[in-house]
């Protein structure tokens, strides 16, 4: 399953603390997104997402040693390289006990007209997957020596 029907899924199950829609027809939802630095930071909560979408996507297994920092970087990676999905930044808390970003699942024709913005000679959804991979790969290289 790609990444927006699933995440449709999460939000609809109403599982995840904070994982909810904002204005469902305006197809705007918001996504707990507290920084692992803060005081009270617990993986089971504040991370919920992140390690289920590692397991959908197969990158971890229960009884696998967590690693919420990779988890949460290769969800933001993939949310950030969709072209249906983009962030509200308006409307996102990065900040704080209860940090959140907002984000707008786009219509076809929503998702036409910001393909016609700004169009880059390189596919920026290309290039910035790339960055993700090369970034994930500099992390395990010096995390893991």
């Amino acid at each position: 399953m790609r990444m927006r029907p699933w995440l449709e899924e999460q939000i609809n199950s109403c599982q995840i603390l904070g994982l909810k829609w904002v204005n469902k027809e305006k197809r705007l939802f918001q996504i707990p997104w507290m920084h692992a630095a803060r005081h009270g930071w617990d993986v089971e909560k504040d991370a919920p997402l992140f390690r289920n979408w590692a397991i959908h996507t197969g990158k971890y297994q229960p009884g696998d040693k967590p690693d919420p920092k990779t988890w949460k970087a290769n969800f933001r990676c993939a949310m950030n390289s969709l072209p249906d999905i983009e962030e509200v930044k308006d409307k996102s808390i990065k900040k704080g006990t209860n940090a959140f970003r907002v984000y707008k699942m786009l219509s076809a024709s929503e998702r036409h007209s910001k393909r016609g913005q700004d169009q880059p000679s390189f596919p920026s959804d290309t290039l910035h997957i790339m960055m993700c991979s090369l970034k994930t790969f500099l992390s395990c290289l010096f995390n893991h020596t």
